[in-house]
Order: structure tokens, then sequence, then C-alpha cells
């Protein structure tokens, strides 16, 4: 694989269950966990990833709030949002606030990731 840098990934749920099954499927990756929006707003400062992952319903901040201010403060760091509804309303609002993509978190798989992480990734312009 060479030396090219793995990509820094936080992921903030507030599911120790999705977040278990997460940090296995990410696996060959640098990822960081938080279980709510503050934590991850503070790592965020701490250590800004390349791809914060963030579930829509989240304690403390919710996932929608961390969308708008993350882009805000951190445009470089390429948003995913997490949802376990499928819907286009929901989805067009996340986009419309910064995110560059969703993921529906009952469909997840290591490809599914793997394919969201290398196009922005691989595409970083």
């Amino acid at each position: 694989m060479g030396s090219k840098k793995l990509p820094r990934i936080l992921l903030a749920d507030d599911s120790e269950t999705f977040l278990r099954a997460a940090k296995f499927l990410l696996r060959d990756y640098e990822i960081e966990t938080a279980v709510d929006g503050e934590e991850a707003l503070e790592k965020i400062k701490a250590n800004p990833p390349d791809i914060f992952f963030v579930d829509l319903v989240l304690p403390k901040i919710s996932g929608t709030d961390l969308i708008s201010q993350v882009t805000r403060e951190y445009p470089d760091i390429v948003i995913v949002a997490l949802t376990a509804i499928d819907d286009d309303e929901t989805v067009q609002e996340v986009m419309q606030m910064g995110a560059k993509d969703y993921l529906i978190k009952g469909a997840l798989s290591s490809e599914t990731f793997k394919t969201i992480i290398d196009r922005f990734i691989d595409s970083s312009d």
C-alpha cells in the first residue's frame, strides 16, 4: 500500500453497539469515536479529522447542529451524516447544511465506508 497516509476518521454516535461495529468495519483506518455532540466537538478542536461520520440524533449537541457548526468552523472536514431513517427531506436538509454524503445505518458494510472514504480522500482538492 505504500506510505500513503491513512485518513483520520471521527465517528460520533450514541450507540456503543454501533460504534463497536463501525470501528471493526473501519479497522484499517485511524479512527476515533465520540458518544455525544460535545465530545465530538472537543475531539475535532483537538485534532480535526479528515472525515467526520455523525449520527443526526446525538445527546448534548445534535448531529444537525454539529454539521452546521463544523461546516462553518472547519470547512476542510468531509462530513458524512449517519441516519437510521431513509428520508429524502432529512437527507436534503443535511446536505444543504454542509454534509457531503449520508449513510443509512442499517445498510453499513466495510465496502460502503471504504467507497465513501476513497471518494473523498482520493479526490481531496
